[in-house]
């Protein structure tokens, strides 16, 4: 079996979507013929913890695990955080006005740390990858981000050892939403973007999560660029009892999203329709958004804090509706939340806000699992709701999704064709470099 190195941050016990996609590949992967060998760190800052995912890494997957060296606890110091507060996913995105300490935290971590804060792995990454890459012999490097640092580590690895190299890119890099809110320089967002070309043109491949990043990235390099979806994987679906016609969102819910398209589609709803309707938001939901849903008084609402993984896919089964709502965003049309995978799992129909031709519109009609609407398309946001509502079965739900379209999307398809990359790769070894 053909050997792979993977280097990633998020591995668990954190938490969030980056986890999904590389542990359902590592978890995939010996299927078609290649054994994963894992590189990460020993205690990642992670906006999220779950213990949980520890039972779902294969038991004879390797897994390396080294020191790193970050400056977080000097934020907490900074900021009077406790020791074991968790930070927040991206800094800058706070949910309040940050404070005095805090912008100069900000302005600290977006000048001094770049391309981010992780950049202290480098010297840890490099150092155990070349042992590995000497004692295991592994035919190919995939290194998948954000942190983005990281595929600077995995261009140092990939030029030593000459194996050839696939950068993953789970979000754009100097595009990202969070990047456009730190306080960089002129200097600095310069520093960033040659820090990003210089990956880009080194990396033999490079992969995303969808066409609408592959283009973008495709216009900053002549290295070839591939998509491979983070897919879905097989689900219980089957309803649980509830005295609602619950409308529900996963996942965090940051100052950039709205549900202003939502919340005015449901005004729109007669009473005997609305009375029936609860939201309910699973994870954080930023103190602003809260303050701008819980105004409409006449709506039902339910918030529970962050869950295990399997936990909250468990609960999810309460659904009739699954909510994606828009981000404010220059790359909005070809973002794929990484929450539509779930989705498709949980076989409810999705309502989305998202641009015209979007990615995940598309996805949406090919699966027949729900319906973008733009942000002016409110109206049509309440028919939908509407015909759902009504047609749903004596279970409370109406299943969506059809098989054929599905598969495309789901996660074993999508570990074949990153397979079939490696494959295609995995003897290009290049002349080592010191």
């Amino acid at each position: 079996m053909k050997r792979v190195l993977i280097i990633t941050y998020y591995w668990p016990p954190a938490g969030g979507p980056g986890v999904q996609r590389v542990l359902n590949f590592v978890r995939q992967l010996p299927e078609f013929g290649w054994e994963p060998l894992v590189l990460t760190v020993e205690n990642p800052s992670a906006p999220a913890r779950d213990e949980s995912l520890f039972a779902r890494i294969p038991k004879d997957c390797r897994v390396f695990r080294t020191k790193t060296r970050e400056p977080f606890s000097f934020y907490k110091i900074l900021t009077g955080k406790k020791r074991g507060e968790v930070l927040p996913k991206n800094i800058a995105l706070g949910g309040k006005a940050p404070s005095f300490r805090e912008k100069c935290s900000q302005w600290i971590r977006a000048n001094a740390f770049i391309p981010d804060a992780r950049r202290g792995w480098k010297p840890y990454m490099v150092r155990s990858g070349m042992r590995i890459i000497a004692e295991e012999k592994p035919q190919l490097i995939f290194s998948t981000s954000p942190p983005h640092s990281l595929q600077l580590g995995a261009a140092v690895l990939a030029k030593r050892s000459g194996l050839p190299w696939v950068a993953d890119l789970r979000d754009p890099w100097t595009e990202a939403y969070w990047e456009q809110q730190l306080p960089k320089t002129r200097r600095s967002r310069k520093r960033n973007r040659a820090l990003e070309r210089r990956v880009l043109n080194a990396a033999t491949h490079i992969s995303t999560v969808g066409r609408g990043i592959a283009d973008l990235i495709g216009g900053k390099t002549d290295k070839p660029v591939s998509v491979i979806y983070s897919g879905w994987r097989i689900a219980n679906s089957s309803p649980m009892d509830t005295e609602d016609f619950e409308i529900l969102h996963l996942g965090n819910l940051s100052k950039l999203q709205s549900c202003d398209g939502l919340l005015d589609a449901l005004a729109m709803l007669e009473t005997e329709i609305r009375t029936h309707i609860r939201l309910v938001f699973i994870g954080t939901v930023d103190p602003d958004q809260r303050r701008a849903i819980d105004a409409r008084r006449e709506l039902k609402v339910s918030y529970y804090d962050q869950m295990p993984y399997e936990t909250m896919i468990n609960h999810a089964r309460r659904a009739a509706m699954l909510f994606l709502p828009p981000l404010d965003s220059s790359y909005a049309g070809g973002l794929i939340s990484a929450k539509i995978f779930d989705y498709l799992a949980l076989r409810r129909p999705v309502i989305a806000f998202s641009p015209e031709q979007s990615d995940i519109s598309q996805i949406l009609a090919e699966t027949e699992s729900g319906k973008a609407f733009g942000t002016a398309q409110v109206r049509e946001a309440a028919g939908y709701i509407r015909d759902v509502y009504l047609r749903r079965d004596k279970d409370g739900v109406l299943l969506s999704g059809n098989e054929t379209g599905l598969k495309k999307y789901a996660t074993d398809s999508n570990a074949k064709a990153l397979s079939g990359l490696f494959n295609a790769l995995a003897g290009q070894f290049r002349r080592p470099s010191q």
